[in-house]
């Protein structure tokens, strides 16, 4: 019983001490340039680089300070994502992970499906966001130049079928605001409650299929696109839909209420609006 149990004790240290030195001398650097050049091969449009990457248990990976980037621009910037492999997954066709990470003030978690074809490997990203403060993030300021803060929950889905791709979200941000670049009838700023969008973006444009904004000073409704001009910093945009100013706005509009405005049913009606032309100074029109 004495040989047993000694047995039993040297297991658990051999283990044990496999375990330490698989941490301590994890090859942290020749791991993250595998990932990076990975991805590569799988998207050559996207990039990412890594601080540093770590073991965890149940049988993972944890990369610290990752950077995602496309086509040379920065997408997303995450503290941290745990990374974990469905063993089983890999003897059938597809391959499935599950993420979990921090960013921007909040968190992500969600999971990937990389689908090995005879010439090429469809990947499926879900994510789910909880928490994301939006005015922490860089790749917004290039798609618009108002501010908008607030706070973002929601689902992206991101698919690659080479050689398209798309990333759509259906996504909720609240308690926010929109700081215009320039006064929209003389409003520097626009505060709301809510804002729920679901988008499709393809590289080239993207699409709202539908935008609801809710507020104390106005609801609205948006559809359209905003088109990008190649690899230029234009973007043009065609939008429309409808806004119902509150009082409080009405108010603060004073004198600049139009007699288009005022002869409106606003509270079932709206007005009817179009928004399009180049980003930094685009045609607003009501009619």
């Amino acid at each position: 019983m004495q040989i047993f149990k000694s047995r039993i004790s040297w297991t658990i240290y051999i283990i044990c001490a496999a375990l330490f030195f698989l941490y301590v001398l994890f090859p942290s650097d020749t791991v993250k340039e595998y990932l990076a050049d990975r991805i590569r091969q799988t998207q050559p449009n996207l990039t990412v680089k890594m601080g540093r990457v770590r073991p965890v248990f149940p049988p993972g990976l944890k990369l610290y300070e990752v950077s995602v980037y496309h086509l040379g621009r920065r997408i997303a910037e995450l503290e941290d994502l745990k990374i974990a492999p469905d063993i089983l997954s890999f003897f059938s066709a597809t391959t499935h992970l599950t993420f979990d990470g921090e960013g921007y003030g909040g968190i992500l978690k969600g999971g990937i499906d990389i689908t090995r074809n005879a010439s090429q490997r469809d990947v499926a990203v879900d994510a789910d966001l909880a928490g994301v403060q939006v005015s922490r993030i860089e790749a917004l300021r290039s798609l618009t130049t108002h501010k908008i803060s607030g706070n973002l929950n929601g689902r992206l889905t991101f698919k690659a079928n080479v050689p398209g791709e798309a990333l759509t979200g259906d996504l909720t941000l609240t308690e926010g605001q929109i700081e215009f670049s320039a006064p929209i009838m003389n409003q520097n700023s626009i505060n709301f409650d809510t804002i729920e969008a679901e988008l499709v973006f393809d590289g080239r444009s993207l699409t709202i299929k539908r935008c609801r904004l809710d507020g104390n000073m106005l609801d609205a409704d948006v559809t359209g696109s905003i088109k990008f001009a190649g690899r230029s910093a234009t973007k043009i945009l065609d939008l429309t839909g409808t806004v119902k100013p509150h009082e409080t706005l009405l108010a603060k509009l004073g004198r600049n209420v139009s007699e288009l405005i005022m002869s409106r049913n606003l509270e079932n009606q709206g007005i009817a609006f179009k928004i399009n032309g180049p980003l930094d100074s685009p045609r607003y029109s009501f009619y």
